[in-house]
């Protein structure tokens, strides 16, 4: 099992790159901390995309 944990300090920011990690990576459980986003921006069905 994978864990990852990632301090982004702002998700809006940082998304593409979180995205290629992802990708890159294919953590089982990834954490972020400091995203900086209202619930209602946060961009859930692009985390559904990769997994």
């Amino acid at each position: 099992m994978k864990v990852a944990t990632w301090n982004v300090n702002s998700l809006n920011v940082r998304f593409p790159h979180v995205q290629e990690w992802m990708k890159t990576n294919s953590p089982d459980i990834l954490a972020l901390q400091e995203i900086k986003q209202i619930n209602e921006a946060f961009p859930a069905s692009e985390f559904q995309k990769l997994g």
